[in-house]
């Protein structure tokens, strides 16, 4: 039997005495309770279910038979929900195959609490905004884009080279370019989670190229930043120019959109735009202070 594993495409936020989790592509919100998030965060596809009972029994302190039982109902309920990599197959049924009804009841005549019994809620639409993902110092947001979407949706604006009075404002070369690209998350690019634009002011004089970079990220979750990204560049090639995104700078959630809110309006995080030539990632690990 394979062990549990929890899906790649979901990204998490505290919630009460749970986790809320977001899939980005089911596009859906769910809302887990202290148990069912225990069993989440541990299916790694190294811990086996017997494990996973281990875990229950020791944080909440029931009897081996109660915690057999609430490990297979949150993997089963977690199963369902599509928040595994895939549904986990009970090596035999369940000596007594309690309902998760005859389980609350069950659970009240031993004196236990309730609120163990694994809960795997889906959000509604108009609570979706409240559980959508967070970030934390150890789990960076990670998004990326496709370099050929971004070359493809680059406009030029006409722009062309300037004769001054001097070596630094006389230009032999110039291009004014513009762009948008979908952004998704490492692991689906098939789901876009938001979008990326960015212009690009690049020109030549007698000694060098000069490229100066406007950024702009906009991400369903509600993060939107900006930034400024001054480079050199050796040539004036549309893959060099985006490419040159490339940079590890601070970036400040300043923008506050009305009537809903940005959640991430204010908080500060440090950025770090990497390529492999074929992607531009994107990934921001959040800065308490």
């Amino acid at each position: 039997m394979e062990n549990p594993r929890k899906k790649t495409t979901i990204a998490t936020t505290a919630g009460g005495d749970g986790l809320h989790l977001f899939d980005h592509q089911q596009q859906q919100a769910y809302a887990l309770n202290t148990t069912s998030a225990l069993v989440w965060q541990h299916c790694d596809g190294q811990t086996t279910p017997e494990q996973l009972m281990e875990l229950l029994r020791e944080n909440l302190n029931v009897s081996r038979a109660q915690a057999e039982q609430l490990t297979w109902l949150a993997l089963d309920e977690l199963g369902k929900a599509n928040l595994l990599e895939a549904e986990v197959t009970r090596p035999r049924p369940l000596s007594s195959k309690l309902t998760r009804r005859q389980m609350l009841t069950t659970f009240a005549t031993a004196g236990a609490a309730l609120a163990v019994v694994p809960m795997v809620a889906l959000v509604t639409a108009q609570a979706r905004a409240q559980a959508l993902p967070t970030t934390d110092t150890d789990e960076p947001m990670t998004y990326f884009l496709k370099v050929t979407d971004f070359i493809n949706s680059l406009i030029e604006i006409p722009a062309r080279p300037i004769r001054g009075h001097g070596i630094h404002n006389t230009t032999t070369d110039s291009k004014y370019l513009a762009g948008i690209a979908n952004i998704y998350i490492p692991g689906d690019d098939q789901h876009s989670v938001g979008r990326c634009s960015a212009s690009f002011l690049c020109y030549k004089n007698d000694q060098r190229f000069y490229t100066d970079i406007s950024n702009y990220i906009s991400v369903d979750n509600g993060l939107i930043v900006s930034w400024f990204t001054p480079t050199t560049l050796i040539n004036l090639e549309v893959d060099n120019i985006i490419n040159g995104m490339v940079t590890e700078c601070i970036v400040v959630a300043a923008t506050q959109i009305l009537p809903n809110p940005n959640p991430f309006y204010g908080e500060t995080f440090n950025l770090v735009v990497s390529s492999d030539g074929q992607q531009i990632q994107f990934q921001f690990t959040q800065i308490t202070s």
